[in-house]
């Protein structure tokens, strides 16, 4: 090995033990730990070799702290990773209180796939749809495409009642997401979806009213929190606003004029 191979070795030993040094001289006090250190370049005059090196501390995405879950989360864009799945149920209020439960399943390259229920009994929608999401820097990215099927009744659920009313019909929803690492185990997530109404019908005993075509039925954004203090079950929780017409998601109500109510919602609960 030569002198200068020797000698630049001896120079960057004495300068990572002085930068760890505390600078109060304490050998009481813990040292701090340095910062990542970056070789920039080096200067030689004659047996002399200044070698030169800046500190690059990482940004906080980027520590193994902030590391995201090995299974992913169901919510934010980036999802599960190949071949990781996300079961989550819980309850969102929209109009009225709603049992959810969902599926996510990724297959690589952004892309994942799943499947959600809501109902009440009385409302039902099942649907299933794809999402596709890529980062930059600390954001994740994502678009997505729901095929919702829906069923509500009056009448036969609430067995005191003489009014009979059913409603049936198919949505397609497409939407956006941009999510956030905001903190080492919380991550925040803003949603857009549009409802698109393909098909729709009701029953008024007897009686079948359907518009006969499709119907811009109004959009929805959500923010949801996922919290994961140890990276594998998450809470979730978030609010939502509504722009939708008053037919909508109370699907057997037959008001299908173009005047749209607002209104807001919650959801809540937990991914396994």
């Amino acid at each position: 090995m030569s002198s200068v191979t020797l000698r630049h070795i001896a120079a960057a030993a004495t300068l990572v033990a002085s930068l760890a040094a505390p600078a109060s001289g304490l050998a009481a006090d813990p040292a701090p730990q340095a910062a990542p250190l970056t070789l920039v370049g080096e200067k030689t005059s004659g047996d002399t070799t200044v070698i030169l090196v800046e500190q690059t501390p990482k940004k906080p995405w980027e520590t193994p702290e902030w590391a995201y879950p090995e299974r992913g989360l169901t919510f934010f864009p980036e999802g599960p990773g190949e071949g990781k799945d996300r079961w989550a149920i819980g309850g969102i209020w929209q109009i009225a209180p709603m049992f959810a439960a969902s599926y996510r399943r990724g297959l690589g390259s952004g892309f994942s796939v799943d499947a959600r229920l809501q109902t009440i009994i009385m409302l039902n929608t099942l649907g299933a749809g794809a999402q596709w999401a890529f980062n930059w820097g600390p954001f994740s990215f994502g678009l997505m495409a729901h095929l919702d099927g829906y069923f509500g009744t009056i009448g036969k659920v609430l067995l005191s009642s003489q009014f009979n009313s059913t409603g049936w019909g198919v949505l397609f929803d497409p939407g956006a997401k941009v999510g956030l690492q905001v903190s080492s185990d919380t991550w925040l997530t803003l949603q857009w979806e549009a409802y698109l109404s393909l098909y729709q019908a009701t029953n008024l005993g007897g009686l079948v009213i359907s518009p006969k075509a499709a119907m811009w039925e109004g959009y929805g954004f959500t923010l949801v929190a996922e919290y994961s203090p140890k990276k594998q079950g998450v809470v979730y929780y978030g609010v939502s606003l509504y722009s939708t017409r008053s037919n909508y998601p109370v699907f057997f109500n037959v008001d299908y004029s173009p005047k749209h109510i607002v209104y807001l919602g919650l959801l809540a609960g937990y991914e396994f």
